[in-house]
């Protein structure tokens, strides 16, 4: 083929394998969203205690904390359609094993083993995204991909009710098993693995030697923080301080959670826009702070309260979309986007286990106040490493759809 027909190639998107990989996210989030409603099904079943379902609900982000740049660094070595496909078996496999599990420790198991699916699915798919997407609509596919665990998790919300009476808790592990196994089928047709040759991890890991993956990863890391903290106490927070009912908590937090989704699509057209990168980092986390703070404030009516905890997650939905879209650039340079894109997922997972109990422990302190406090102290921080990572180049104002081209 000549020049000019790649060249031309590339310009074009292949919308159906982007519609598939983005399902492939989507359906690995709902292997994360589909415990919290099987809670008092599984105390009921086992007897467990909420200490004992809590190891089992963080043990799944704290495999993806612990194994986020290995996956990355293997995905760059072994071939990204090699590790959708692992990730994919993986979630089918631990699903089977949690459905036929008749007691917790067997359960703790299969959801390690989801977990290593999870972050294989979630490191490799980015970078087969960068494989089908044209350059000049990279920023854009990042961005719908990142709301990828906002919609895996609305819709195990919405599904819940009506697998839970028919089918017990365990439908939703038998979800897994089979959805893994005929996503698995599909992306075996639409991307047969080539061969690949093994890159050079020197290489890899030079790239991680540099400053900007890294203080993206901050962004990200406190990103998730900030996220998870509100979304895991804020059923708590709306019944015990604002008056709401349990059926009212649970409708405001689907939709506290729902508008993420938009805002992760809108950072995907900014990126895809132009506009400076840092910039679509540094806003957000500034934007975050406030309305986190005046949320968790006191003297304010519910309503108002209620709307910034909707704003906080909206807006902060346009932070994941662009740091997705910085990262094609900074690691084009290294050819180890895997590697860099599993350093911001280890450090989105660290931040999801850490978010929550520091939380816990401001309310203990300060009460709710002080995760307002919390939250404009955790801005700063994101805040500050932007502005660091903003001295490279990439994520100053350049397109990045000229960067991004693994080609330039």
């Amino acid at each position: 083929m000549s020049e000019a027909a790649d060249t031309s190639a590339a310009a074009v998107s292949d919308w159906p394998r982007i519609a598939l990989l983005l399902l492939c996210g989507v359906f690995a989030a709902t292997q994360v969203g589909k415990l919290p409603p099987a809670i008092p099904a599984l105390r009921e079943t086992f007897g467990a205690s909420l200490v004992q379902l809590g190891w089992i609900s963080s043990v799944f982000n704290l495999t993806a904390a612990l194994v986020g740049i290995a996956a990355g660094l293997l995905a760059d070595r072994i071939g990204r359609r090699r590790a959708l496909g692992f990730g994919l078996l993986a979630l089918s496999a631990g699903s089977l094993l949690g459905a036929a599990s008749g007691g917790l420790a067997a359960l703790f198991v299969a959801r390690i083993v989801e977990g290593f699916g999870f972050v294989a699915v979630v490191v490799a798919v980015p970078a087969l995204l960068r494989e089908v997407a044209a350059p000049q609509r990279l920023p854009l596919t990042l961005g719908l991909w990142s709301s990828y665990m906002a919609l895996g998790m609305t819709c195990m919300l919405l599904a819940a009710p009506l697998w839970l009476p028919s089918v017990g808790w365990r439908g939703g592990w038998w979800f897994g098993a089979a959805g893994g196994a005929v996503l698995w089928m599909a992306s075996r047709a639409a991307m047969p693995a080539p061969a690949v040759p093994p890159a050079a991890a020197p290489q890899m890991l030079g790239g991680l030697r540099e400053p900007a993956p890294w203080l993206l990863g901050a962004c990200f890391g406190v990103y998730t923080l900030q996220w998870m903290a509100m979304m895991v106490w804020l059923p708590t927070f709306l019944h015990d301080d604002l008056g709401f009912g349990v059926a009212g908590a649970s409708a405001a937090v689907a939709a506290v959670i729902l508008v993420n989704a938009p805002g992760n699509w809108l950072g995907g057209w900014l990126s895809s826009r132009g506009v400076a990168p840092f910039l679509l980092v540094l806003g957000p986390a500034l934007l975050m702070g406030a309305t986190g703070a005046l949320a968790f404030a006191g003297g304010l009516a519910a309503g108002p309260r209620l709307a910034s905890c909707i704003a906080f997650s909206f807006v902060g939905g346009v932070l994941p979309a662009s740091i997705y879209a910085c990262l094609p650039a900074v690691a084009a340079r290294r050819s180890n986007f895997g590697s860099v894109n599993g350093l911001v997922v280890q450090a989105s997972n660290l931040g999801a286990l850490a978010g929550p109990p520091l939380a816990a422990a401001m309310v203990g302190v300060e009460g709710w106040r002080g995760v307002g406090l919390g939250y404009v102290a955790t801005a700063a921080l994101s805040s500050a490493a932007i502005l660091l990572a903003a001295r490279v180049p990439e994520l100053r104002g350049r397109r990045l759809s000229r960067l991004s081209d693994g080609r330039a």
